[in-house]
């Protein structure tokens, strides 16, 4: 699944309530009646739960595929369904221009994070430390906008990157194995980190305005395209298309990569970028309950208290502008 690659950065610079679309179901006298606030609820909630899922359903495609291989059918199957739906829709397409650097942003968004949070999660990272790592994006592209974007971190926001840069540390410590794969599966979630962080700076300076479905499909094909040669040359595009494995891919192509934007779009459409954003602070504990529950992956207690501090760090990060 994919974050729209400015969300990230804007919820460090952006205050809450910055998105002003109109809200149908909102009263006349601005309050938001009990229903509508119900299915409000029920949006966030799936937004998260589905965000989280597309890190079980990486671990379980590990069962019966190598990493870059599933990937790379994740981004071509996605990508391919919203082709098909963008020429249903009759979408207006990017120019060449605009495609070039949609492509440039789906490779680093992508290709880079997803290739090697799987490769990553395939040398023995648990999902929960792999979903906390990540979360720690919105700050390293904060980072990262200071000399490209030349714009300002809040002493808030170094507070924030301390603490959940803290917390990974602990996370790590209590789940640490003294083996080579592991340190360079931590390597390749660093390197997902770095993908992420420096797409959604390249995105929001080169990449404003994109069309939903038409964007996010250059970016995907764009990263199949990209990572297929790693799937055929350095894995023999090794996969197993069993029974088990078919609705692991297809809920990490559609639901995680289509009905997760899906549902980002809705309540940005509604709330502000900060609001919305924030959610994703959530993913990581919820990831790790997952990962408690279908794989069976044991909570530390060092880690469920790095899970603790990383969570409260940037959501202190995202609250404290000054």
């Amino acid at each position: 699944m994919q974050l729209n690659a400015t969300d990230g950065l804007e919820t460090m610079e952006r205050p809450a309530g910055d998105v002003t679309a109109s809200r149908p179901d909102a009263n006349p006298g601005g309050g938001r009646g009990p229903t509508s606030r119900g299915r409000d609820l029920l949006t966030r909630v799936a937004l998260v739960a589905v965000w989280s899922s597309g890190f079980i359903s990486g671990k379980l495609g590990l069962q019966h595929s190598a990493p870059y291989t599933f990937a790379t059918l994740r981004f071509a199957i996605a990508g391919s369904a919203l082709l098909a739906i963008a020429l249903a829709r009759r979408a207006a397409w990017p120019g060449w221009r605009l495609t070039g650097h949609l492509a440039i942003t789906g490779i680093l968004v992508q290709a880079v994070q997803f290739s090697s949070i799987y490769v990553g999660m395939d040398l023995g990272v648990p999902s929960g430390l792999a979903a906390l790592i990540i979360a720690l994006y919105p700050l390293a592209a904060s980072l990262l906008a200071v000399p490209f974007l030349h714009e300002r971190v809040t002493r808030g926001q170094y507070l924030g990157l301390v603490l959940g840069l803290g917390g990974v540390a602990l996370a790590v410590a209590g789940n640490i194995h003294l083996n080579g794969d592991y340190v360079v599966g931590l390597g390749f979630l660093v390197l997902a980190l770095a993908g992420i962080s420096a797409g959604t700076v390249y995105q929001k300076r080169f990449c404003r305005g994109m069309e939903p479905v038409t964007g996010n499909a250059v970016q995907l094909l764009a990263a199949a395209a990209v990572s297929l040669p790693f799937a055929l040359f350095a894995e023999g595009f090794a996969v197993a298309f069993t029974a088990d494995y078919w609705p692991v891919l297809l809920w990490a192509a559609l639901v995680n990569s289509i009905v997760g934007v899906g549902l980002l779009y809705t309540l940005l459409q509604r709330h502000g970028t900060s609001q919305v954003s924030s959610l994703f602070y959530l993913v990581p504990m919820a990831t790790a309950g997952l990962g408690a529950l279908a794989l069976d992956q044991h909570l530390s207690p060092l880690m469920l208290a790095g899970l603790i501090l990383a969570t409260a760090g940037t959501l202190l990060a995202n609250r404290i502008r000054t």
